[in-house]
């Protein structure tokens, strides 16, 4: 375990310079296997997604315990790995903190005497630092001040649930491919497996305990994909008729794609700027025996990957600041600033603007993004409309398992939270 908790501090360290999870851990393994410590990723990934959803928390019991700046990061992040662990029913103290001072001595050997004072101390002083932590906004909910306000401000009702709903694990929620099987023959399969799950649409299903992909019965056979129900519900939202010619913008990593091929038969292209993420939405296509006309561009002014025929359908997924999908992205909420609200805003109105023209008089374009903020959501549809006047925003109809106020899905038990706004072309 101790190695664990080390390369857990590591990934942390590179997370808190700036580094995304993914990339991070993507880094600190590949050291790690050219040094050949023992590397044990699942228990690593564990450690290191706690300890980001605990970083509030942890942030506010080391402030409180240690008087002066920690000068060794590597150590300050192992106390912040360490703190979660004990914060967790599941550990034993007594080991935790053992090996934690057994790493700390790999990182510095003169520091492991204060690793151990300062998580001796935080269990002596327990009761006492959840008294005040529960006094601060930051360290309660573990999300930035920042972030805590806007979610205050923008839903008056649920911004406590909604912050709460973020902390937690996220469902692992299943599509079901109608091609190949029916859902009563999927659950029937589930069944037969031993795995307890709930059905939330004719197609949706969510599994009670969470798995690894390769332990999902169906995956390789292109059964099932693993997407989240606020995404499942973008192919019903579109309109979708037989025939139709449909363009799915800023596809990768292709999980919408390949729902509108199941839903109907169409002619889909899916077009995504980065490359090895065009290459993803070809595996899931192969896969689940789909096709599609998969495109390396980007939406722009000129649109250079386009033939000049306009399509019945466009599905405009725009990246944003992934606020609503913040569970399954915990690094999120310390990477992401006010302002990058802002740039993301702009960034979508011009992916709009730029994919207008590409689409059918009356024909009709889903806007979607992961965010719950308005920056990037009715603010932007708002401006669109001003400028495109041939633009006539069309009522949207949800499933009642869907939990929403009006367009904005609000994060919950079953889905997360998507903001969605149909519009048809006059």
């Amino acid at each position: 375990m101790q190695n664990s908790q080390l390369l857990s501090a590591k990934v942390l360290e590179s997370l808190l310079d700036g580094a995304n999870l993914d990339k991070s851990f993507e880094v600190v393994f590949r050291e790690n296997k050219n040094n050949k410590l023992e590397i044990q990723e699942a228990q690593i990934k564990a450690l290191t997604y706690g300890s980001v959803r605990f970083l509030g928390k942890s942030r506010f019991i080391i402030n409180y315990l240690v008087k002066n700046k920690i000068e060794n990061r590597t150590v300050e992040c192992l106390i912040h790995i360490a703190l979660y662990q004990l914060s967790q029913e599941k550990f034993n103290d007594f080991t935790i903190v053992n090996q934690a001072v057994d790493a700390a001595k790999k990182i510095d050997f003169r520091k492991s005497k204060f690793v151990n004072a300062i998580l001796r101390n935080y269990l002596r002083s327990k009761d006492d630092v959840y008294e005040l932590l529960n006094k601060e906004q930051a360290a309660k909910y573990s999300y930035q001040n920042w972030w805590i306000n806007k979610v205050k401000d923008e839903f008056k009702s649920d911004w406590e649930a909604i912050l709460e709903i973020g902390n937690q694990h996220p469902p692992l929620t299943l599509r079901v491919n109608k091609r190949r099987i029916t859902m009563q023959k999927y659950c029937e399969i589930l069944i037969e497996h031993g795995l307890e799950h709930k059905e939330i649409s004719n197609t949706g299903l969510i599994i009670n305990k969470p798995l690894s992909i390769n332990d999902i019965p169906g995956f390789m056979e292109g059964y099932i994909s693993v997407q989240d129900f606020g995404a499942q519900i973008a192919t019903e939202l579109l309109d979708i008729k037989k025939g139709q010619k449909i363009l799915d913008a800023c596809a990768a990593p292709g999980g919408k794609t390949c729902n509108i091929l199941e839903s109907e038969d169409v002619d889909v292209t899916a077009l995504e700027i980065n490359k090895e993420r065009a290459d993803k939405i070809s595996d899931n296509l192969n896969r689940l025996g789909l096709n599609a006309n998969v495109i390396h561009g980007s939406l722009s002014n000129d649109n250079l990957w386009w033939k000049g025929e306009q399509f019945d359908r466009i599905l405009l997924d725009v990246p944003c600041s992934a606020s609503g999908i913040v569970r399954r992205h915990v690094d999120i909420k310390w990477l992401r600033q006010m302002g990058d609200l802002k740039k993301f805003s702009e960034m979508q109105y011009h992916l709009l603007k730029s994919a207008w023209p590409l689409i059918k008089s009356g024909g009709k374009l889903l806007y979607v993004t992961c965010s719950i903020f308005s920056n990037e959501n009715r603010d932007v549809i708002e401006r669109f409309k001003k400028e495109f006047r041939d633009a006539k925003e069309i009522d949207l109809i949800y499933l009642n398992t869907i939990k929403h106020i009006k367009n904005q899905l609000v994060p919950s038990e079953n889905h997360d939270g998507l903001f969605y706004v149909l519009l048809q072309k006059n």
